[in-house]
Formats: structure tokens, sequence, C-alpha cells
């Protein structure tokens, strides 16, 4: 999702281990048995800015491939909880905030690994502060609603996402369907009408179609049993 230039100098070289001799102090000590208050010590964001002198992304780097490593190494589930917080929410997007990945990893895990929707959806909005025209964060913040069975709010990231630059078009056609998962037919069917009306794109325009043939053959069912039952 993005490019990094290759920094070379002595600067970073020094940055990235003193910052990584400050982490190390406090992050783990393999022969005591894991507790909350254990729990790794990182500076905050202002203070790993100071210690990149500069070089902020590299050091984001440095941090999130050591995050991915050492994430692993904790037992205590607790522990890892609040560890993704201080690495992922205070470190990495402090230091980087157009750090894309750092947003979308850290808030799958939030959310498949502890079950905490909110906590990944304000991973995301950070995010999307940082970066009001990435689309992907966007996207990623809907399929999380989607998944937590919040059809509007994963319809509105949708189109919300759906107006930034470079974002597919499949994703007007996902928030128009959110409206049938939430319930309201009346909504879907005139959202799906005025899509077909509005998009050129051929693939777009074939699904919708098929939605609103189910839809109307669905009501049309409906319509006769009702008609059945009152006789």
């Amino acid at each position: 999702m993005r490019h990094r230039r290759v920094i070379a100098v002595a600067l970073a070289a020094l940055a990235l281990i003193t910052a990584a001799g400050v982490m190390r102090l406090g992050l783990e000590d393999q022969r005591k048995p894991e507790t909350s208050s254990e729990l790794l010590y990182l500076p905050r964001g202002p203070y790993l800015r100071a210690l990149a002198i500069g070089h902020e992304e590299t050091l984001a780097d440095l941090v999130y491939i050591w995050a991915l490593n050492y994430y692993s190494s904790y037992q205590n589930k607790e522990v890892r909880r609040q560890y993704l917080a201080a690495v992922f929410n205070d470190a990495i997007t402090e230091l980087d905030p157009r750090f894309t990945e750092s947003y979308v990893i850290g808030a799958l895990v939030m959310s498949l690994e502890y079950g905490q929707p909110d906590a990944a959806l304000k991973l995301y909005e950070k995010g999307l502060k940082a970066m009001p025209e990435n689309w992907e964060l966007a996207y990623w913040a809907g399929w999380e609603c989607y998944s937590a069975k919040r059809y509007l709010d994963a319809r509105e990231y949708w189109r919300r996402a759906a107006t930034m630059p470079q974002a597919p078009v499949t994703l007007m056609r996902l928030a128009a369907r959110m409206l049938e998962k939430a319930g309201d037919m009346d909504a879907a069917i005139a959202e799906y009408e005025q899509l077909l009306q509005q998009t050129s794109d051929e693939k777009t325009r074939a699904i919708v179609a098929r939605w609103l043939e189910r839809m109307h053959a669905e009501r049309r069912r409906g319509q006769t049993s009702r008609e059945r039952t009152q006789r």
C-alpha cells in the first residue's frame, strides 16, 4: 500500500539504535511471569518523534516490524490487548500518521482477536482524520461495521469512501446493498434504480440489475402469498 524511500544516513541509524534500546528496557523479562503491569514501556508519540530526529517514518517502520514479531510472544491475552493499543494507537500511528497498514492491521486484530469493533473503528477514524481521502481506511471501517451487523454505519463508510480519489466503483453498490440488509426494501429498490441510471460501469449495472430483479420477484411472491391467505 505504500512505498518508502531508503534512508541511509548515520543519524537515522543512530536514532533507530537509540529508540530500540529505550524500548527494550521495558519490553520484556522472560524470566518473570507475565502480568498486565509488566507490559512493555513504550514512549508515546512526542518522545518517539524526538528519538527519530527527523526520520519518523523509518522509526515507525522499525516499530511496526518489531511489533509484528513480538506480539505473539505474549501469552497473556490481556497483556497482548494492552500491547496492541500501546503499539498501534500510541506509537506507530503517532510517529507516522499516514502509515495505512498500521491502522488496518491494528484494527483487524482488535476486532478479530478481542471482539472490540468500537476500538477498531476508533483507530480507523484516527487514520481518516490524518488522511481524509484514504478510501482504503473507510472501506475497512465499513467492513468492520458490516461484520458487527451495523449495516447503516457500514453504508455511511462506503458512501464516504466512494467519493474519495481512486475509489473503486464497487463501493457505491456495497453502500446501496446495506439498505436491503438493514431491511429498508423500498429505499433499497429506489437506490438500486438510481444507481442503474447513474453508473456506466457494466459490471455494476449487471449486478444491481440482478438484485433488482430478485427483489421485485420476492415482492411478487409475497403479494401472491398474501392474496391467497386473504381468500
